[in-house]
């Protein structure tokens, strides 16, 4: 079985592909992955390089934050 992967920019498009691969008889299973925002990907790098802070319970943590 052959894999192609599309990543489709909208819904519409979506719905569109889908559409078009069951005109055409064509087995097709659309898999949304889920992309993390910005601040997301800034914070996961941020952690992997060790820039994270280490604190040892909740209360420390919400002490650093000004909570």
């Amino acid at each position: 079985m052959t894999t192609i992967i599309i990543k489709p920019k909208s819904k519409s498009e979506t719905s569109f592909l889908s559409r078009l691969f069951r005109k055409m008889n064509i087995d097709a299973r659309i898999v949304e992955e889920k992309i993390p925002n910005e601040e997301t990907i800034k914070a996961i790098n941020d952690v992997e390089e060790r820039k994270g802070i280490r604190v040892k319970d909740s209360n420390e943590l919400f002490g650093q934050l000004g909570i």
